[in-house]
Order: structure tokens, then sequence, then C-alpha cells
């Protein structure tokens, strides 16, 4: 009997420790004034959100967080999202609900910055009803997913019996003083063919520390999180990554045209 209690001890430390990561990890919007606040992890080098540094073609190269003093050559790339199946989710928006190929979805990360940015007069409702227009105008041959994937072989003799060949992936960016948006092609996992991923890129001296301050530059804390707000100095930006989506492929712009249309029937 002993033996148990040192056992559950540590099965209840663990736990707990599970669940101090998986809150790190997650991306959280809060709410100011006149603001909107996202928290995004700066060390987690397997998720959603990496430190990258700038390249000249780009794409960028990963760096070690911890081991890397982080400066302005250095950003965040944040694969967002506007979607998900969690009801839970924290950063879900409940008045925002649809279905898609008969899965209940709810708007989150992106959704709920939008919808809160209504709220607090980042964006405006204006803003949302110009935006749904121009989506709807884009043809179905213009949408990024669509764009041809180039693979060159090369015409030098083959080494030890291994032809070379080059896969050229098309990316479209967006550049604004505030950060920069991404518009990646990549092979789908679950299926044939190619997807539209959506980046945005945030400059690591944009961001702030918890209380509000540019961070410093520096090697990167344990565990150490980051804010990044949008405001109507940087509005334009947020609505650069909404229509990142809506050019990206034929289902992000129906999806994106559905939760702007929902945040518009919120707002009335």
């Amino acid at each position: 009997m002993r033996a148990f209690f040192p056992v559950l001890l540590a099965w209840l430390c663990a736990g707990q420790i599970a669940l101090a990561d998986a809150d790190y990890k997650q991306v959280k919007i809060a709410n100011g004034t006149n603001f909107i606040r996202v928290r995004l992890p700066l060390t987690d080098v397997t998720g959603k959100v990496r430190v990258k540094e700038k390249t000249a073609d780009g794409f960028g190269i990963s760096v070690a967080p911890s081991k890397t003093v982080l400066g302005a050559p250095h950003y965040l790339e944040w694969q967002i999202g506007y979607d998900t199946p969690d009801a839970n989710d924290p950063t879900v928006v409940p008045q925002i609900k649809f279905t898609r190929k008969g899965e209940t979805k709810y708007g989150h990360e992106l959704s709920k910055i939008i919808f809160e940015g209504v709220r607090r007069g980042v964006l405006t409702t204006n803003d949302l009803i110009r935006e749904i227009n121009l989506l709807k105008k884009i043809p179905a041959a213009e949408f990024e997913e669509s764009r041809a994937v180039q693979i060159e072989v090369s015409t030098n003799a083959a080494t030890d019996g291994f032809q070379s060949a080059v896969q050229r992936l098309p990316q479209f960016t967006k550049t604004t003083p505030h950060g920069w948006v991404q518009i990646q092609l990549k092979q789908k996992q679950r299926a044939v063919g190619y997807q539209a991923m959506i980046y945005v890129c945030l400059p690591l001296n944009e961001v702030l520390t918890p209380d509000g301050t540019p961070r410093k530059a520096g090697n990167a804390k344990p565990k150490e999180t980051v804010f990044y707000d949008f405001n109507r100095a940087n509005a334009a930006f947020l609505l650069d990554i909404i229509h990142a989506f809506g050019i990206a492929s034929q289902q992000h712009n129906e999806d994106i045209r559905k939760i702007l249309g929902k945040i518009l029937e919120a707002a009335r």
C-alpha cells in the first residue's frame, strides 16, 4: 500500500506537467480596449508556431530558440487556422458555426480575432462587406492552390544510378510594415494533390512581453510566450490575412465568406 502513494504522486505530477505543456502550446486570444492580443509560444519547435531566420528566398530557416540570440533577423511563422471541430477550444467563437462535408465546424483563431476586432473597432462591418464582395469575384482558375508544381530533372548523368530532380512549389507573399502573410503549397497528408497553407509571419521586433513592452533581443527562455497586438494601425495587415485565405483555394474562399457573414449577422 505504501508503494502506491509515490506512484500516485508521480502520476499526478506527470499529469500536471502535461496539462501545463498543453496550455503553453495553445494560441490564446484576449481583448483590450481597442486591440486584440494574441499569445504565441516561442519555444514549441514542433507545433504551429516556429521561430525562423529571414533568408533571401523568403522561405526562412528554422532556428533553435533557446540557443539563438533572437532579434531583428528573426520572426515567428504561425500556421494560422480559422475553424475547428472542437467546441471546447479556448479560441472558439460559439456564434460562428457551420457544416462542411457533414462535420460541424466552429470559428476559432483568425475567426475570433476578426469577431473581437469588429466589436472593438479594429475592423468595421464595411471592411468585411467589402472583403466578401472581393472574394466572390475571384475566378476558380485564379486560386493559388491550382498553380502548377514544377519538376526539373537534371540532364547530367546519374550518380551511382540516382537521377537528380528538383521539385519547385510556388509560394506567395504579401509584405507589410507589420509582418507578412504567406501562401505555401504543400502535399496533402491524407489525399492526393497539394493544399494551400497560410502562414502569418511576425517579426520578433514587433512582438511583446506579458506586460506589453517590446521583447528585447536574447535567447528564448523555457516555455516563453510572446504577444502580438492587432489594432487600427495594422488593421490592413489583418485584412491581408483574411484575403490570403480567400485567394488560396475555393474551399478556403467559401469558408471565409461564411465566417465573415456570420460575424456580420452577430454584429447587427
